[in-house]
């Protein structure tokens, strides 16, 4: 352990009124031996978190810092605020559940400077998600790493070098995920697997939707395979669509036979119909996105800062 090493932990919030106080005393018990900081970023909860985190602030004054967003961004911005406000050396990112096995930090810690890592994530060896999210999860994984075998191993618990940190913060668009970030500027990656602890928040924040427009993001960041995707279905249903007319027109001039009625038509219609308009979905929400980069959106605004 070096006694000169400084350290940030950034904590993104949301609904964890009943769990924040003993989980942040947990961490500061843990880390007592070392300089650090706790940056706690409160995503615009609708319960009293921010309340705790107030109270958090003025128990601990040397050791919090406080954020309160204007609105709620998602956790992948709120953890990117806390980033951007980090001041160690080396920057440690935990969820706000409990979830996180932190009584491991020491050692973690020891091996990530001990071998000089720019990026170290600790994984669980088992999920304990519900069915939705282990499929979200799969497909994303599955279709990102068609183009980067690496994506997708992230964790949300981790730790990033001083340096890395500098670059992912210089990111200015408003789409913000920040495991495909780490990509963008490092390939020194490593893991190390951890049992997790079950969380302690009644209800997951992640409902369907919000993980889906999270897997949808992370996929307009990190690839170009929803293009791909479209690129590929039109060549095909092109192809099958020049077929099927060599065999008709086969059966109607060598074979005298036409088939009566509409229904091959029809079917034909709808599906190309619904196919050009999966393409232009696809195409317009990439589209969106370069509308709100140009127009500068904001990741995140700040209300209230201790």
């Amino acid at each position: 352990m070096k006694s000169d090493l400084s350290i940030s932990v950034v904590i993104p919030l949301y609904k964890c009124e009943n769990c924040i106080r003993d989980w942040i005393k947990t961490i500061i018990s843990i880390l007592k031996n070392y300089s650090f900081e706790i940056i706690l970023v409160d995503d615009n909860s609708p319960d009293d978190t921010w309340k705790k985190v107030v109270e958090l602030k003025h128990h601990y004054p040397e050791i919090i810092k406080a954020i309160r967003l204007s609105r709620n961004y998602g956790q992948q911005k709120a953890t990117f605020c806390g980033l951007s406000k980090a001041k160690g050396d080396i920057v440690i990112t935990i969820d706000d559940d409990g979830v996180h096995p932190v009584e491991h930090l020491p050692e973690v810690i020891e091996k990530f400077l001990s071998e000089k890592m720019e990026i170290l994530y600790i994984i669980p060896e088992k999920y304990h998600y519900p069915l939705y999210r282990k499929l979200l999860s799969s497909v994303y994984k599955k279709i990102s790493q068609i183009e980067n075998p690496e994506a997708g191993k992230g964790s949300s618990f981790r730790i990033l070098s001083k340096n890395l940190v500098k670059s992912i913060i210089q990111h200015s668009s408003h789409l913000i995920v920040i495991d495909e970030l780490i990509l963008w500027y490092t390939q020194n990656i490593h893991s190390i697997v951890i049992p997790f602890h079950l969380s302690k928040k009644k209800k997951s924040s992640y409902s369907f939707s919000r993980l889906f427009h999270l897997s949808k993001s992370t996929l307009m960041i990190s690839t170009t395979m929803p293009l791909i995707i479209v690129k590929t279905l039109g060549l095909t249903v092109s192809g099958i669509s020049f077929l099927a007319g060599v065999y008709f027109l086969i059966k109607k001039f060598v074979f005298h036979h036409a088939e009566k009625g509409y229904t091959s038509i029809i079917v034909s219609i709808l599906f190309g119909v619904g196919l050009i308009l999966f393409s232009l979905g696809v195409i317009g929400e990439y589209i969106a996105y370069i509308l709100m980069d140009i127009h500068k959106k904001p990741p995140y605004h700040i209300k209230e800062e201790l």
